[in-house]
């Protein structure tokens, strides 16, 4: 197997991987590829959902996504996103904002993964942007600003920036509640700092709704600037994992058709914790 760095500010790509037989050592190093690069592809793979699911549990503990419809029974553990034509219009393009995955719950998600079974031929593409670049690239004084600052969360909370879609789901955000998290990410494995507002960061604690509002915006616009982001569109085969404390993402808007070469399947796993294989590594 080898890993090399994706083209574009941050990622790396591993080829010749077979992780339907992938042993500790394989895995390993692809771990510790994840959390040096932030995002980790993996192409030409051909796994059963066994597989899938045995493979995403190398990562952490698979969530439990809170739609349910979105669950697969036979395998709960995994989330299907697709762009069929039947889907409702109030939850199309739920996933066009830029977000971290599962910071509207107590605990979010550490890594997320979507694995490719159908791709459209045009379109389609996810954008990923380092919040520990854009953290890095900011004003001695605004990271003084921010350092201890706890942010307040709830589904679909942020100020939207020009351009993102929410989809507004009003059951799930009083089931979900509000919960806090800090406004400057330490890494639990690297120790790095990231900005860590994602798509629920609605207000900030001790700080007037306004005031961190504003803030909010400010910072989510600094740290999508296309400088600190790529765009990668999961083809068929492909397994796509970023580390979720590190970066944002967003999808881009895709027509819902049932049309051959119009098609989006994935199937995605989010996990909690940390992998095993990594839990000696102290941050810095």
């Amino acid at each position: 197997m080898e890993i090399r760095r994706l083209q574009g500010p941050f990622g790396a790509v591993a080829s010749d991987a077979d992780i339907g037989k992938a042993d500790d050592k394989t895995i390993s190093r692809l771990v510790e590829a994840l959390y040096d690069n932030q995002i980790l592809v993996i192409s030409g793979q051909s796994l059963s959902d066994a597989e899938y699911v045995r493979f995403g549990n190398h990562w952490g503990q698979p969530l439990e996504f809170f739609a349910a419809s979105r669950r697969r029974n036979d395998f709960p553990e995994l989330i299907k996103q697709d762009n069929a034509a039947d889907t409702p219009a109030n939850v199309r393009d739920g996933a066009g904002h830029w977000h971290s995955d599962g910071t509207y719950e107590e605990v979010p998600a550490s890594v997320t993964m979507l694995y490719g079974k159908e791709a459209p031929d045009k379109g389609g593409e996810t954008l990923i942007t380092s919040t520990v670049l854009a953290y890095e690239a900011l004003p001695d004084t605004m990271k003084s600003r921010i350092e201890n600052l706890v942010g307040l969360h709830c589904l679909s909370g942020a100020p939207p920036l020009e351009g993102e879609t929410f989809a507004y789901i009003p059951e799930e955000i009083a089931r979900l509640g509000v919960h806090q998290h800090p406004f400057v990410m330490r890494h639990p494995v690297n120790g790095a700092k990231a900005l860590f507002l994602s798509g629920s960061a609605f207000g900030i604690q001790g700080m007037d709704k306004s005031e961190a509002r504003a803030l909010i915006a400010e910072l989510r616009a600094h740290a999508t600037r296309p400088e600190f982001r790529i765009a990668y569109k999961v083809m068929p085969g492909d397994l796509f994992l970023w580390d979720n404390f590190s970066t944002m993402h967003r999808a881009t808007p895709i027509e819902y058709s049932d049309e051959p070469g119009k098609r989006r399947l994935l199937y995605r796993i989010s996990t909690r914790g940390m992998p095993s294989s990594i839990q000696s590594r102290k941050p810095a």
